[in-house]
């Protein structure tokens, strides 16, 4: 399975974020790709430091196209997961209910 979170100004919440995803998938082979549009409070450099510790965690850094939909096309497009999902960073979406919707899927 691949979860891609776009991306833009959410260094604090990216590493919460992918605390969260790790925990609610534990049981799942998958990856976490962190879509970041080149974001000023550089939110790229707080997920590359967790993808160095982490392998299931990817970081794609862009520079051009910014934006909500050509950035969930670019993590999708270098997804390597059977299922696909999007999730934003703001934590305002319930990550625990990726495993079910997972298993429908499958």
């Amino acid at each position: 399975m691949s979860v891609v979170t776009p991306t833009y100004n959410e260094a604090d919440n990216v590493g919460p974020l992918v605390a969260a995803l790790q925990v609610a998938l534990a049981d799942l082979p998958h990856e976490i790709i962190v879509v970041d549009d080149d974001s000023p409070d550089r939110t790229w450099e707080v997920a590359g430091k967790l993808a160095d510790a982490d392998p299931t965690v990817r970081v794609l850094r862009r520079f051009d196209q910014h934006g909500l939909s050509p950035a969930v096309m670019a993590g999708l497009g270098v997804a390597r997961g059977d299922v696909l999902a999007v999730i934003d960073a703001d934590l305002q979406h319930d990550e625990s209910i990726l495993p079910e919707m997972v298993r429908r899927v499958r």
